[in-house]
C-alpha cells in the first residue's frame, strides 16, 4: 500500500487554523499531486486525503512541516497512523494494549467497523502477536453487542503502516460510507473499554485457637 512518506506534497502554506473552503483547496491540491503517483496506489491514498476533516488536515500539515515559502526548513515526512498512536491527530479510539490501540474506522464498511493499529511501524510480516489478542477481544465485543452474521479479523499494510481490520458483516454491507461524528461517538461509548477497578486484597480468616480446659493439679 501507499506511504505517506513516499507522497511528498509540494505546498507551501503557513500553518494556522485552517477554514473549510482552504482545506477543501488543500485537499485539491494533494489530489492533484497523485497524477504522478504509480496508479494502483492512487484511490488508497485518495479515499485518506478527502476523508480527513480540518483538524487532521491541519495536522497533517504541521507533522510533515509543509511550510510557508518564508520558511527554510527541510520538510519532514511522518505516517498518519503513527501520527494516531502519537495522539497527534484525534481518533475514536476504543481499547488499547501495550503495543496497539483500536480505533473505530472513520470511512466504515459496516456497523463497529475497526482497527487495530501498532503503535510501532512495521510491516504485516512483523505484526505483534497481541495485536490480534486485541483484534479477538474486539471482535468478541462487537458480536456480543450487535449480533453480526460474523466478524472478520484481516491484515492491511496501509500507507506502509500494517493494520489489523475487524470487520463485523451483517449481510447488507456495500461500499464504505463516511460516518457522522455523532454515530462515531455513540459506538465509541459503546464499545469502549471500561477501566478495571483496582483488586482489594483478600483478608485472611483467621482460625481461632481451641481452647484448653483448665488443668487441676
Amino acid at each position: 500500500m501507499a506511504n505517506l512518506k513516499t507522497f511528498k506534497p509540494l505546498i507551501h502554506i503557513k500553518i494556522m487554523p485552517l477554514t473549510p473552503e482552504q482545506t477543501q483547496q488543500i485537499k485539491q491540491q494533494l489530489l492533484k499531486q497523485l497524477e504522478n503517483f504509480p496508479e494502483d496506489k492512487r484511490d488508497q491514498i485518495k479515499e485518506q486525503i478527502t476523508s480527513m476533516n480540518e483538524q487532521q488536515i491541519e495536522e497533517f500539515l504541521k507533522q510533515n512541516k509543509i511550510m510557508s515559502q518564508q520558511e527554510q526548513q527541510p520538510q519532514s515526512q511522518q505516517c498518519i497512523f503513527c501520527s494516531i498512536t502519537q495522539e497527534q491527530i484525534p481518533s475514536y479510539k476504543i481499547d488499547e494494549n501495550k503495543n496497539n490501540i483500536a480505533i473505530l474506522e472513520i470511512n466504515p464498511l459496516s456497523k463497529g467497523h475497526s482497527l487495530i493499529i501498532p503503535k510501532i511501524h512495521t510491516t504485516q510480516e512483523k505484526i505483534p502477536s497481541n495485536s490480534f489478542t486485541l483484534a479477538k477481544k474486539i471482535a468478541k465485543k462487537l458480536k456480543s453487542k450487535f449480533k453480526p452474521k460474523e466478524v472478520k479479523i484481516l491484515t492491511k499494510n496501509m500507507f506502509n503502516h500494517a493494520i489489523v481490520e475487524v470487520l463485523p458483516l451483517y449481510g447488507n454491507e456495500k461500499q464504505p460510507k463516511k460516518a457522522t461524528e455523532e454515530e462515531l461517538k455513540k459506538l465509541q461509548e459503546q464499545l469502549k473499554a471500561k477501566p478495571r477497578k483496582p483488586s482489594t486484597p483478600r483478608k485472611r480468616k483467621t482460625k481461632s485457637l481451641p481452647q484448653l480446659k483448665p488443668r487441676i493439679p
